[in-house]
């Protein structure tokens, strides 16, 4: 089981609990998989306290609809239904459940004397999916349970190919703002059509950074795909910040208010991110104001948690990987910049 799943959510649900129900008698409880032993557990519910007191350090405008502490349940290969409880047959009264699901069973032993069965390389999706992606197996996903397993590939990839044709170039109005004045979207993006909005594309396509500026309001780099990406990532955040720097000190053109900053990647939710945080970082301060050109500014981990804690709070749909985080903390903090 991915400690994911085992471990960071449990600590999340437990966190949460006591930032949005501290008074709840049951918020304080960790609960992580029978199979790590007690000594894992108490060294885990020892960091509790300073990881909410550092999700409270972020001063986030958090929910306040959650009535119940959340739970996590794992379900694996190897799972047995969950007995039902409390009168009448309701599931967790007292509980949210958090529902952990992978496709891995799990190993009690090493894989030698498994057979070769490689512990959790069934959770990499890269390697089985096919590109199929949640949002493309909710849309069909009873087609996809009633077809024989040997079809699923040829059928995957057919939704998958729809999927992908029925993307346009997304409309102002479906694009996420993170920032008064940086929003992201996903690819393709058209140039842009007014004189205050500059666009940020980060193509699939390895392209030389000579290539990457189109025009005065449009940029696009070629990073690559996944992995590779995002460690080129930090090669190009410079660019990006010094094209996005020098479009918004023009300043608003009359009448037509703030400029704007619109950055797109294929998912809309990774790598368009952290390129929006690093520009956040970069070109504005902490009252929203664009930074002085050549002033020294000090970026620490605190004010990246901070900032990106504002933008998951704006877009919880986004994913940045860790490898594009890294590559954003590379960029801001290294010295040699």
């Amino acid at each position: 089981m991915p400690d994911a799943l085992s471990t960071t959510v449990p600590i999340w649900c437990t966190v949460l609990n006591l930032a949005l129900l501290p008074a709840h008698p049951l918020s304080a409880a960790l609960f992580l998989p029978p199979h790590l032993l007690p000594s894992t557990h108490a060294h885990v519910a020892a960091l509790i306290p300073s990881f909410v007191a550092a999700l409270r350090a972020l001063d986030l405008a958090l929910p306040t609809a959650l009535t119940k502490p959340l739970r996590p349940l794992w379900v694996t290969p190897d799972s047995l239904p969950e007995p039902r409880a409390g009168a009448g047959g309701a599931l967790f009264d007292e509980y949210r459940p958090v529902i952990c699901c992978t496709a891995s069973r799990r190993v009690v032993g090493s894989e030698v004397d498994e057979a070769g069965y490689v512990q959790g390389a069934a959770d990499d999706t890269e390697n089985w999916a096919c590109g199929l992606t949640p949002a493309v197996f909710w849309a069909h996903v009873d087609e996809l349970l009633a077809a024989p397993e040997a079809d699923l590939p040829a059928l995957i990839s057919q939704l998958v190919s729809q999927h992908e044709s029925l993307r346009r170039d997304p409309s102002p109005a479906s694009y996420k703002r993170l920032t008064p004045q940086i929003s992201v979207c996903h690819l393709p993006l058209s140039p842009p059509t007014t004189p205050t909005t500059c666009h940020i594309a980060l193509t699939t396509a390895s392209t030389p950074k000579d290539a990457w500026l189109k025009s005065p309001t449009c940029l696009e780099a070629g990073l690559g795909k996944s992995k590779t990406a995002s460690r080129n990532l930090r090669l190009a955040l410079p660019d990006m910040c010094a094209f996005a720097a020098g479009f918004l000190g023009k300043g608003p053109s009359s009448g037509d208010g703030p400029r704007q900053v619109v950055v797109a990647c294929d998912s809309g939710k990774d790598l368009s991110v952290g390129a929006a945080l690093a520009l956040s970082c970069h070109l504005f301060d902490d009252g929203g104001r664009l930074r002085v050109p050549g002033e020294a500014a000090s970026f620490t981990k605190a004010l990246v948690k901070a900032r990106l804690g504002a933008i998951m709070t704006a877009y919880p749909e986004a994913n940045p990987s860790r490898q594009t985080l890294q590559s954003v903390n590379s960029f801001l903090m290294d010295w040699r910049r």
